[in-house]
């Protein structure tokens, strides 16, 4: 069974970090109408008074976001981006009613758009209307297909939001599939590793395919041998990338289930991907440090470290 996949997180996160490169990928025509020397400002405060928390939910996300035209125009822009796996019929009327909500707020009317990555190819709703005895009215807005997308020439650009689109397309094709996921996975790491990309552009891509194609314990495990494998055939500098955005991750977990086991769990799953099987033998000392802050320490010296006889020692193993 695959791992959940975090749709909403991966793409709420891909508009906060990659918006001027996600718009020009899925909205070229609107990205080549803003300044992006002038920063822009996510409203997720006043979004969340507009929209309430009944409203929202998982596998959706809106963003509205202040940004200024070429012409010297402040705008306000809302993005929507329609994750579920399957069409969603309300979907018209919800865009209608954040447009007169926002509009009522800011007393200006925003540019509304839709970004429907379900893969269903024939639901592409693009307006809402309504009326009777004579009086109505007529709301559109553009959308995107995130399948219809040319993720080729968005690779040849160096665009890293067409690498999470690879990531998403994916996901939703390997349900149910964790190997063709794992292999897939690997492909799209390899590439990213090697692309020539800044090191900062490839964690936040790394994270990002991280959430999108988790993997079950014993092919994740697979992943990160592979991934070791091939870094000792071909040098490729920013292979700890991986590794410490899987520290990252488990740091976060390790609030929800304690800083302490969840730090723990993750040094065993980082020692088992560097040395293999034989490093289980070190699960109970590491569960006896109870130390958060030699946890991190242990953590990080697993990317320096060359044996496994070398970080048994700074484990004090004899």
């Amino acid at each position: 069974m695959s791992e959940p996949v975090q749709y909403d997180a991966a793409w709420k996160l891909t508009l906060e970090q990659f918006l001027p490169q996600f718009l020009s990928l899925v909205f070229p025509d609107i990205a080549a109408t803003i300044d992006w020397s002038v920063p822009f400002t996510f409203l997720d405060t006043e979004l969340q008074q507009i929209v309430p928390d009944s409203e929202s939910g998982l596998m959706r996300v809106d963003k509205l976001v202040e940004v200024q035209r070429r012409d010297g125009v402040a705008e306000l822009l809302l993005i929507h981006a329609e994750v579920q796996a399957q069409r969603d019929d309300d979907l018209p009327e919800r865009m209608f009613r954040y447009f007169c909500r926002i509009s009522d707020r800011f007393q200006r009317f925003p540019v509304s758009v839709a970004v429907l990555a379900d893969p269903v190819p024939s639901w592409r709703p693009s307006g809402f209307r309504t009326g009777q005895l004579g009086c109505g009215l007529e709301f559109c807005f553009p959308i995107c297909k995130v399948s219809d997308l040319d993720v080729e020439a968005g690779l040849a650009m160096g665009n890293p939001v067409a690498r999470v689109i690879q990531a998403h397309r994916l996901a939703q094709s390997t349900g149910g599939r964790p190997v063709e996921r794992r292999e897939g996975k690997f492909g799209l790491v390899r590439n990213l590793l090697t692309s020539g990309m800044p090191d900062r552009e490839i964690r936040q891509v790394l994270r990002l395919i991280h959430w999108l194609l988790a993997l079950p314990a014993a092919e994740e495990i697979s992943f990160r041998q592979d991934l070791g494998r091939l870094g000792k055939e071909i040098r490729m500098p920013n292979m700890s990338n991986y590794d410490r955005v899987v520290w990252e991750e488990g740091q976060i977990e390790g609030l929800a289930k304690g800083r302490v086991e969840g730090l723990q769990d993750t040094l065993v799953e980082l020692v088992e991907y560097r040395f293999g099987p034989a490093a289980l033998l070190l699960r109970e000392r590491i569960e006896a440090v109870r130390n958060e802050a030699e946890l991190r320490r242990l953590a990080r010296s697993i990317l320096s470290v060359s044996s496994l006889a070398e970080f048994s020692q700074q484990l004090g193993v004899k």
